[in-house]
C-alpha cells in the first residue's frame, strides 16, 4: 500500500515536471517569434521610412557634424550645455507645476 502511493506521487510529480518544462517551452516559443516579428516589422518600417525620405538617413549625422564644427570638436562644451538646457527646463516645469496648483 505504502509503495503505491509513493509511486502515485512520483508519477504526479514528473508529470507536473513534464507540464512546467511544457509551459516554459510554448511561453519561449511565443515570446522568441513574437521578438522576432517585431524586428522584422521595425526594419521594415525602418528601410520603408529611409526610401521615402531618401538621403535622410544621413540627415542626423549631418547635423551632429555641424554641430561639432560650430563647437571646433569640443564635445565637453555641447555635454555642459545640454546639461545646463535640461536642468533648466527640469525647473521651469516644476516652477508651472507649482504656480498651477496656487
Amino acid at each position: 500500500m505504502k509503495g503505491e502511493a509513493g509511486h502515485m506521487l512520483h508519477n504526479e510529480k514528473s508529470k507536473q515536471e513534464g507540464h512546467i518544462w511544457g509551459s516554459m517551452r510554448r511561453t519561449a516559443f511565443i515570446l522568441g517569434s513574437g521578438l522576432l516579428s517585431f524586428v522584422a516589422f521595425w526594419n521594415s518600417v525602418t528601410w520603408h521610412l529611409q526610401r521615402f525620405w531618401g538621403a535622410s538617413g544621413y540627415f542626423w549625422q549631418a547635423q551632429w557634424e555641424r554641430l561639432l564644427t560650430t563647437f571646433e570638436g569640443k564635445e565637453w562644451i555641447l555635454f555642459f550645455i545640454g546639461w545646463r538646457d535640461l536642468a533648466l527646463q527640469w525647473d521651469g516645469s516644476k516652477q508651472r507645476v507649482n504656480s498651477e496648483i496656487s
